[in-house]
């Protein structure tokens, strides 16, 4: 086991230095992850080191328990080659360096087998959200997806937000349970998931044939740096193929619902970012008819079952049932019903800056 994981071992950064083809002289190291075994990791490390040539590098150590771990090299090698492809045709991104002809290699990190990679560092990470880098965000998908769409771009696994099957932001089962509450209006309740049944019916019908490609898969603030009135994206470690508008809706709800707001920004401002982003999007990429109605259904389903409308959020349905507030989860099951049977406004078939 590591005993110091506040500072990485100098000799560990100068041999990937090494493999990578760089000076092994650097001046400073900053670590932004550094997770071992009480997270359920043998070993997550993402530091970057300022060289003596004044470059500064991002290196990546990486072996999670019960991953495959040749397996994780090959994605890994998918995502990054990818991610060049994408800097090389005009997406700011950080450079990825190879060793060995591979960008991601294997390394012995305190006696057990690692990925690693390298790649330029960007700069440091957008910290809230605003309607500029909303709009902003969409152009930028937009032109992702294009280029991804027309050269048949592909890495082979999916990614964290599948609309039509597993994602990261479900939470109907939640709702599910929580709905069993004799307080809540079971009629509301129960019209709500008959609605959520016959979206998702509706929308795996016509899945396979919209247009899908390889994604960047995580597109929101976090892994994006706001400079000279462009963005740079980076990290690529959630990178797979999926079909484009699931890419577009829900991590335009990712970033309208799940983003830091600038410091004493009213909430309700939020309802804003998702119309700026799409605006974003289209004013690059149209959709056909068929990718704006099903993007429409799956707009309605999640932005009404948001996962921390339903669990976590203050003033969650999960959190307002534990307070026995049941006038303000009824009110909030109204909302969610209307969300849900919102008529489509055709908000996704012209851009409307």
């Amino acid at each position: 086991m590591i005993k110091d994981k506040k500072i990485f071992p100098e000799n560990d950064i100068k041999s990937i230095l090494k493999l990578y083809g760089f000076d092994t002289i650097f001046s400073e190291q900053r670590e932004y992850i550094n997770h071992y075994e009480e997270y359920g990791w043998n070993v997550k490390v993402v530091l970057s080191v300022l060289l003596e040539n004044g470059k500064r590098v991002v290196i990546k150590i990486v072996n999670i328990k019960g991953d495959n771990l040749l397996e994780e090299r090959e994605k890994t090698e998918k995502q990054s080659a990818f991610s060049e492809f994408m800097r090389k045709n005009g997406i700011i991104t950080p450079k990825c360096y190879m060793s060995n002809g591979r960008y991601c290699n294997e390394y012995i990190y305190n006696d057990l087998p690692c990925n690693v990679t390298v790649e330029d560092w960007c700069g440091e990470e957008i910290m809230a959200i605003n309607t500029d880098i909303s709009y902003k965000i969409g152009e930028l998908m937009a032109r992702m997806h294009v280029l991804s769409l027309d050269n048949k771009c592909e890495i082979g696994c999916g990614t964290l937000f599948s609309a039509a099957y597993c994602n990261d932001v479900d939470a109907y089962q939640e709702f599910c349970e929580i709905g069993q509450n004799e307080n809540l209006d079971q009629t509301i309740v129960e019209q709500i998931k008959n609605l959520h049944d016959e979206k998702l019916e509706a929308i795996r019908a016509v899945w396979d044939r919209l247009p899908k490609a390889a994604v960047q898969g995580d597109i929101s603030i976090n892994n994006l740096v706001y400079g000279e009135d462009e963005l740079t994206v980076f990290d690529y470690n959630n990178a797979g193929d999926e079909v484009l508008i699931s890419d577009l809706v829900m991590e335009g709800l990712l970033t309208a619902y799940e983003m830091d707001l600038p410091e004493g920004a009213d909430q309700r401002c939020r309802e804003q970012f998702f119309p700026a982003m799409l605006n974003g999007y289209l004013s690059v990429r149209k959709l056909s008819e068929e990718e704006a109605n099903t993007a429409w259904i799956v707009y309605t389903l999640y932005h009404s079952l948001w996962f921390s409308k339903v669990v976590y959020n203050d003033d969650s349905l999960e959190k307002l049932v534990k307070k026995e507030d049941y006038i303000s989860a009824n009110r909030l099951l109204s909302q969610m019903l209307r969300d849900m049977t919102e008529s489509d406004d055709g908000r996704f078939r012209k851009s409307r800056k």
